[in-house]
């Protein structure tokens, strides 16, 4: 045999004895610390068994190599809390926090607005010299009962009647004002719930403000009056089921133009008229004392109804249901007063169809 390879095989039979009689040396392996973050729970980790492999050099110039197997076990795992800041990006706008701005008198406030504006009883004379201080034109001073006890004044200007002169519109041109002595009480009508009204998807928010503002600036002291709507119920306004809107007029008279309002002023009953740009005629007429009686037990601080107001255009003399006239400037009419004025919507019609006879 090769003396090369016999020593070989002399080496490696030495190495194998002192393997196998070599002592198994353990070598721990040192544990890892594991922090868990649940979000959501993470399913527990399952136990790992796993042979480390361990090479020890030693001096005497014999390698011993061992091995051993080194259970690993998760450690206790701790739920961590994770703490968002407070910080906000930069023009980020919290609702919350939003400072709302008061509503002033006759402003919609909380989606409601009152009807008139109320404030201490005045004498005619004096409301006409504020209204007109205000910028505002005169169209009639008329006492509606026959005692005197209320008397209503309708007030106009030049945005109004602008901002009326459309298709059916005419009805908003003009606002009113009751010196009501009977409850010691001026009631002026709320531009920004008339002009909702009547003015329907027209509505001009920023007039009916302007309108207002006015009005707050020529009577000091005025406050809301005990009458709120829903501002958003005021465009499809009506008594109760199967009564008319606003849109639901009545043709009182036909012919032209010229020959209706001839007819009109023949009657003795116009007690203002006004021409706006589209060629509408807007007039206010006397109804007859019986009928004009009804405002006794509807009340005197809304009489501002009267004169009842027509309106002639494309031929046409037309006026407000007074079903749905009365019931919007008697916003809180209730049923058992209605019924005692049943007969009252019927005469007013009669009472217009006269005046173009």
């Amino acid at each position: 045999m090769n003396k090369s390879i016999a020593i070989s095989i002399s080496a490696f039979m030495l190495l194998s004895t002192s393997l196998l009689q070599a002592e198994a040396t353990v070598v721990e392996v040192p544990k890892t610390k594991i922090i868990n973050i649940k979000l959501p729970k993470v399913p527990e980790v399952p136990k790992v068994k796993a042979v480390v492999p361990v090479v020890n050099l030693v001096v005497d110039g014999q390698t011993q190599v061992t091995h051993t197997v080194v259970e690993e076990e998760p450690e206790e795992t701790h739920e961590t809390v994770m703490i968002f800041s407070n910080r906000v990006p930069p023009g980020y706008y919290d609702k919350d926090k939003e400072v709302k701005k008061k509503a002033q008198v006759g402003e919609v406030d909380n989606g409601r607005v009152a009807a008139y504006l109320h404030t201490e009883l005045m004498s005619v004379k004096d409301v006409k010299a504020n209204l007109k201080k205000a910028g505002f034109d005169i169209l009639s001073s008329y006492k509606v009962d026959k005692k005197g006890y209320a008397t209503s004044i309708v007030f106009t200007n030049d945005a109004m009647k602008k901002a009326a002169a459309k298709a059916t519109r005419g009805f908003a041109s003009t606002l009113r004002v009751v010196v009501d002595k009977k409850n010691k009480i001026t009631s002026i009508s709320n531009p920004i719930y008339v002009m909702r009204a009547f003015m329907q998807k027209e509505y001009d928010k920023q007039l009916a403000t302007a309108t207002l503002t006015s009005l707050r600036d020529a009577f000091a002291g005025v406050k809301n009056s005990d009458e709120i709507v829903k501002f958003s119920m005021l465009e499809r306004f009506r008594f109760m089921e199967n009564m008319p809107y606003y849109q639901d007029m009545n043709v009182v008279s036909k012919g032209t133009n010229d020959s209706l309002i001839q007819k009109a002023n023949n009657s003795k009953k116009v007690l203002y008229s006004q021409k706006l740009e589209n060629g509408t005629y807007a007039l206010g007429v006397k109804l007859g004392k019986r009928t004009s009686k009804f405002i006794k037990k509807t009340g005197y601080t809304n009489a501002g109804l009267l004169p009842y107001p027509v309106i002639i255009e494309d031929g046409q003399a037309k006026i407000l249901d007074p079903k749905f006239y009365i019931a919007v400037m008697y916003p809180m009419l209730k049923m058992s007063q209605f019924m005692k004025i049943a007969t009252v919507p019927g005469a007013i019609e009669k009472d217009c169809d006269k005046i173009f006879r």
